[in-house]
C-alpha cells in the first residue's frame, strides 16, 4: 500500500478485508480541505474548480465526519451543503492501468468532481460506491466532493440521527459527509475480477463461487484459485475462459427470444468439493475461515491481469421443523443455537459514526465475547466491512441491519430499499451475519395496524430480501407487527420481569396487546422461534455526571444494584430458555445522554466482565 500522507493517516488499514488487493491502492485518508456552504453557493461560484482551493477555510481529517472530534472541526449544527477537497499525484507505476476511486460511505447526496469535470454522484449514507477515473486522470490531481445532508429529512434512511438541533432519548448526534475510506486502485483495463459471491454448502462439502469478471476475448485466459486452511493448502482450481465474453443462447427459439434471453456473459457460477477430512465448521466456539486467492493470467504469454485475497467461513443457518416444545428452532450448522446478542449502534464518543481505529473495532468485539455473550444486533446503521471482518475472525453472530426512515412514502420506501439491497449485496460473503433485519419497530411504516398497504409493504420485504439471500434468516419487523413471512418472531421487552410471559401458551396469547401486538391482522403466530431482541436497558451512570441521562426504568445508584438487577433479568430467561431461544440485551456500551450500556461511552466496564460470563455459561 502506497500512502501519498506524510507521515501517519487516520485508518490506515485496508478497508475491503474480503477482496484485497495487495499492492495496487492508496489511502487517501488524512487532511483535507473543507468548508461549509450554508447559503448553497458554491455550484454557482463554480467551487468544484481545479483553482478554486480560496472557498475551502478549514481543514478536516478524513475519514471522520466534521460533527466528530477527531475531525478536528467537531461542530455538531446544522450544515446541510459541505465540500471537500483533495489534491494527489498519480504514480506513474500505474499508468497504464484502469483507476477506481473508492468511497466507504459518505452520508448522503454527493458529486464528485476530478479535475473540475463532474464524474460521477451516489445518494445513500451507509454503503460504498466505485467510479473509473481513468480518463480523466492527470500527473496533478484535484479530487472536489460536494455533500448534501437533509438533516430533517424524515424521508431518508437516517437511523439513530436526530432530526432535532439537541440530541435526546434514544437519538444520538448526526454524521454528514465522508465516515469510512476514501482510496484509489489500479487495475487491468483489459481483464481483472469484479466481484465473487461465496456460497458455502456444509451438507454437500462443497463452496460455490459466482464470478463475475471485467473483459473480453478470453482465449488462453485462466482463472486459478487455491484454498488453504491454516496455511495448508488443500484444494486448487484451473479454470479457462474462452468461454466468457460470449452470450449463451436458448434453443429453438424465435429471433425475438434469441434477443432477449441469454445469461449475462461475463458471470459465472463454479463448485469446489471440499474433502472430508478437511472440512472446518465456522462457529462462535471456533471461527474456522478458509483462505481463497484468485489469479487471472494467460497461459500462453505468462501475462497477470488480476490476483485478489480472499476468506469464507463454512457455515450454515437454518430452522427446525417443530421440536418438543412445539417451536421451531434456529440451527447453527443444524445445531440449536442459543443466541445471547447485545445491541450495538456503532458510536464512539469522539469518532462519532467512525471508529478511531482498527483495534477499537477488535476491543468491542472482545467485550462481547468476555461478557459471555456470542453476538450482536447492528442496531440501525450498516457497520463499516472492517467491523464485520473482525466478527468473522473472532467468532461472533451478527444480525444485519439498517438506518430506517421515519416517515411513509414511496420516496422512503426506495431510499431504504435500495440501500438495504447494496448493504447484502456489499456483506454476502461475511460468514459471521446469520439474519438481516430491514425495520425495527415499525418506524417509517407509522399506522401499519391500520393500513393494509403498509403491512403489504413490511411482508414484501422479507420476500425481496429472500429472492437475493436466501442463504439467511430474515425478520421482516423487529419488535412488532409481524407477518406471516418472518422466519423468528422477535418482541421487545423492557418492562417488570414479573410481567414476562410464564409459558409458551402465555407467550402467544401475549402476542394480542392492543398496543404493540406482535403480528398485523390477519397474520399469527406459526410456531417460529421466538427471540427477545431488545431487553434490558438498565441506566446506571458510572460517575453520575451525566446530565438527562437516560435509560429504561428507574435509574441505578450502584454497581451492585446495578448487577444484581441484570443477573435477575438473565434467570427469567433462562427459566423460559425452552421456548425463548435467545436475547438481545441493550446494550453493550452508553450512547451520549442513554447510560444503559454494560460499558461507558469510552468503553470502560461498569463491573468485571468475567463475573457476568462465568454466571451465563452456566445458565445457556
Amino acid at each position: 500500500m502506497k500512502s501519498i500522507e506524510q507521515g501517519s493517516i487516520s485508518r490506515p488499514e485496508y478497508p475491503r478485508p474480503q477482496f484485497v488487493r495487495d499492492n495496487n491502492w492508496i489511502n487517501l485518508n488524512g487532511e483535507w480541505d473543507f468548508t461549509f456552504d450554508d447559503s448553497n453557493l458554491g455550484l454557482k461560484e463554480r467551487w468544484y474548480k481545479r483553482d478554486s482551493s480560496r472557498n475551502f477555510d478549514r481543514k478536516i481529517k478524513v475519514p471522520f465526519c466534521f460533527q466528530s472530534k477527531l475531525s478536528g472541526i467537531e461542530d455538531p449544527s446544522f450544515h446541510e451543503v459541505i465540500w471537500y477537497r483533495r489534491e494527489f499525484k498519480f504514480p506513474k507505476e500505474f499508468q497504464n492501468k484502469k483507476v477506481l476511486l473508492h468511497f466507504g460511505a459518505v452520508d448522503y447526496r454527493c458529486t464528485i468532481y476530478i479535475n473540475g469535470e463532474q464524474i460521477g454522484s451516489h445518494k445513500g449514507g451507509y454503503i460504498g460506491f466505485s467510479l473509473d477515473i481513468t480518463n480523466f486522470i492527470e500527473e496533478r490531481n484535484v479530487l472536489i466532493l460536494r455533500v448534501e445532508d437533509p438533516s430533517q429529512d424524515l424521508e431518508i434512511p437516517r437511523g439513530k440521527q436526530y432530526w432535532l438541533k439537541e440530541i435526546e432519548r434514544i437519538f444520538y448526534p448526526r454524521v454528514t459527509g465522508i465516515w469510512q475510506t476514501v482510496w484509489l486502485e489500479f487495475v487491468s483495463s483489459e481483464c481483472h475480477l469484479k466481484s465473487v459471491k461465496m456460497i458455502p454448502d456444509i451438507d454437500n462439502s462443497e463452496i460455490i463461487l459466482e464470478f463475475n469478471i471485467h473483459g473480453m476475448e478470453f482465449s488462453d485466459v485462466f482463472l486459478f484459485l487455491e484454498i488453504f486452511f491454516k496455511d495448508q493448502k488443500i484444494i486448487k482450481e484451473e479454470i479457462e475462459l474462452d468461454f466468457l465474453g460470449k452470450f449463451e443462447i436458448k434453443k429453438n427459439n424465435t429471433q425475438l427470444n434469441k434477443r432477449l434471453f441469454h445469461k449475462t456473459p461475463n458471470c459465472f457460477k463454479f463448485k469446489v468439493s471440499i474433502p472430508n477430512d478437511s472440512m472446518y465448521l465456522w462457529d462462535t466456539n471456533q471461527p474456522n475461515l478458509y483462505d481463497i486467492n484468485y489469479k487471472i493470467y494467460n497461459k500462453k504469454t505468462g501475462q497477470k491481469y488480476d490476483t485478489v485475497k480472499s476468506y469464507f467461513g463454512m457455515r450454515k443457518i437454518s430452522v427446525s421443523n417443530l421440536g418438543s416444545t412445539n417451536t421451531k428452532q434456529i440451527l447453527l450448522n443444524n445445531r440449536p443455537i442459543y443466541q445471547k446478542l447485545f445491541l450495538v449502534q456503532g458510536y464512539w464518543a469522539d469518532g462519532l459514526y467512525t471508529a478511531p481505529s482498527d483495534d477499537a473495532i477488535i476491543k468491542d468485539i472482545q467485550y462481547i465475547k468476555d461478557f459471555g455473550f456470542n453476538g450482536l444486533r447492528t442496531h440501525q446503521k450498516a457497520f463499516d466491512p472492517r467491523f464485520l471482518y473482525w466478527c468473522d475472525k473472532m467468532g461472533v453472530l451478527v444480525w444485519g441491519e439498517i438506518g430506517n426512515a421515519f416517515r411513509f412514502s414511496v420516496k422512503s420506501q426506495l431510499n431504504l430499499l435500495n440501500e438495504f439491497v447494496e448493504e447484502i449485496e456489499r456483506d454476502f460473503n461475511h460468514p459471521s451475519i446469520i439474519v438481516w433485519l430491514p425495520l425495527n419497530e415499525g418506524w417509517g411504516v407509522p399506522g401499519a395496524e391500520k393500513s393494509p398497504k403498509r403491512a403489504f409493504y413490511i411482508r414484501s420485504l422479507y420476500f425481496l430480501i429472500k429472492s437475493i439471500d436466501p442463504t439467511r434468516l430474515v425478520v421482516d419487523n423487529d419488535g412488532w407487527w409481524h407477518t406471516d413471512a418472518t422466519d423468528i418472531c422477535t418482541r421487545h421487552f423492557y418492562a417488570n420481569v414479573n410481567k414476562l410471559p410464564k409459558s409458551l401458551e402465555d407467550e402467544v396469547n401475549n402476542h394480542e396487546q392492543p398496543n404493540r401486538k406482535a403480528y398485523l391482522n390477519p397474520y399469527r403466530y406459526n410456531n417460529e422461534p421466538i427471540i427477545y431482541s431488545e431487553i434490558g436497558g438498565y441506566g446506571y451512570d458510572v460517575n453520575d455526571i451525566i446530565t438527562n441521562g437516560w435509560g429504561y426504568g428507574k435509574r441505578l445508584k450502584n454497581q451492585e444494584v446495578f448487577f444484581e438487577k441484570i443477573l435477575q433479568l438473565f434467570k427469567e430467561f433462562e427459566k423460559r430458555k425452552s421456548w425463548i431461544q435467545g436475547f438481545c440485551y441493550t446494550e453493550l456500551y452508553d450512547q451520549f445522554q442513554e447510560v444503559n450500556g454494560l460499558l461507558t461511552i469510552n468503553r470502560v466496564p461498569k463491573f468485571p466482565p468475567a463475573k457476568l460470563k462465568k454466571l451465563l455459561e452456566k445458565m445457556f
